[in-house]
């Protein structure tokens, strides 16, 4: 059977702790991976504006009188989605495998004959097991989608404030005569707009970290050529999956697609923990005199399961959103050079934009979990089906 975390889906585990006794591997697997690329494709808008709303500075757009980066065509609004399907697949398919093989690894041996069991707390076990695999798979594709989503905005900005006198991503210098009235020592924040989906350049990161703007440093060669392919990427952001895998490699290395692990695997985990709490708590206010351990067998009205998946969901926002708002930080184009770890990102950006901030995109993200529940469970049950019905026929059988 399966419930929702987060527009994701996962398999409650039985008490045996194996697949065995359910769907097989094969048939939880093609369902599984299915259901997952489906929902993730269907519901990717939803999480391209949540992305965009986190990482958007509205105060600081407003200020310089900048139009907005928001896309204008659903084309647009599915740059990174490539990124997010793919993960979600992978995820989800090896979630099932390490799920499957963990929870056999756990089981008590018999010596009596007996079919091997697996007790609850060694089902919680397996559990963690196969949600930190899982995670490892998901960091590299959502640093990847990121990137993807600013790509899009860049180039909107861009698109949009080509008439506007200067260059938004700070790479070129400012000829416009309506800022040279402002002090030359100030840095280019108060004389200009600079984009948070640019990459800031070397003296951009200085000004930004000090708050002013100082004497130059001398550049190395390696130095010097990464600030070039900032500059060319700045004016040229790529908005294809290959190329923006290509981009961060050549600007990064392997650790842009590492960033944010630690706060992803801890979102995973709260997500979880808030999701089944809330769920088992308002279920025992239904029935006080139910049995907790009879999840499967629990019976609820249509009603009542739509107020659960309801309150869930928000329960889900209230307490994982700020942990989901600090996680795009971090893996954003300068999350690694303006953010030391994920309690200075939550700081900066409460001392900067305000409480608010740490609930950016929560809108968004609540109707992506809201419409990915049922999905997940409809494209699973259907393909289930399909698979079942095929794996009875057989091919060129003598009659």
């Amino acid at each position: 059977m399966l419930k929702h975390k987060d527009g994701e889906s996962f398999n409650f585990p039985s008490q045996e702790g194996s697949i065995d006794n359910g769907d097989n591997l094969l048939t939880a697997l093609v369902s599984g991976c299915t259901a997952a690329a489906v929902t993730a494709t269907l519901t990717y808008p939803f999480d391209f504006i949540k992305t965009q709303q986190q990482i958007n500075n509205e105060a600081y757009m407003r200020k310089w009188n900048i139009p907005g980066n928001f896309p204008s065509t659903l084309g647009q609004m599915y740059k990174g989605g490539s990124a997010l399907v793919l993960g979600s697949v992978i995820k989800n398919g090896t979630r099932l495998i390490s799920y499957n093989w963990a929870s056999k690894f756990m089981a008590i041996d018999s010596h009596h004959g007996q079919t091997n069991k697996t007790t609850a707390p060694r089902i919680v076990v397996a559990g963690i097991m196969s949600a930190t695999i899982e995670t490892a798979w998901l960091v590299p594709f959502e640093n990847i989608k990121i990137t993807m989503v600013q790509n899009q905005s860049l180039q909107n900005e861009l698109r949009k404030t080509k008439d506007i006198g200067y260059d938004i991503t700070g790479t070129k210098p400012t000829h416009s005569h309506q800022h040279q009235h402002h002090k030359p020592n100030k840095p280019i924040f108060a004389r200009q707009y600079v984009s948070p989906n640019a990459y800031f350049s070397a003296d951009i990161l200085d000004q930004r970290l000090r708050q002013k703007q100082r004497f130059p440093p001398r550049k190395s060669a390696s130095l010097t050529q990464i600030e070039s392919l900032k500059a060319y990427y700045n004016q040229h952001p790529s908005l294809t999956l290959f190329g923006t895998v290509k981009e961060m490699y050549s600007l990064k290395g392997i650790r842009a697609f590492t960033a944010g692990t630690f706060v992803t695997y801890t979102r995973q985990i709260a997500i979880s923990w808030v999701w089944f709490s809330s769920y088992t708590g308002m279920r025992q206010l239904f029935n006080p005199h139910q049995n907790d351990n009879a999840w499967l067998g629990q019976k609820t009205t249509t009603v009542q399961s739509l107020f659960l998946h309801v309150v869930s969901s928000l329960s889900v926002i209230a307490v994982t959103q700020p942990l989901d708002v600090v996680k795009t930080h971090m893996q954003s184009k300068n999350g690694k050079a303006l953010y030391r770890d994920s309690l200075t990102t939550a700081y900066k950006l409460f001392l900067h934009q305000g409480p608010m901030a740490m609930f950016k995109g929560a809108l968004p993200r609540f109707l992506k979990i809201l419409v990915s529940g049922g999905m997940t469970a409809t494209v699973y049950s259907y393909v289930e089906d399909v698979v079942n019905a095929a794996g009875g026929q057989k091919m060129f059988r003598d009659d």
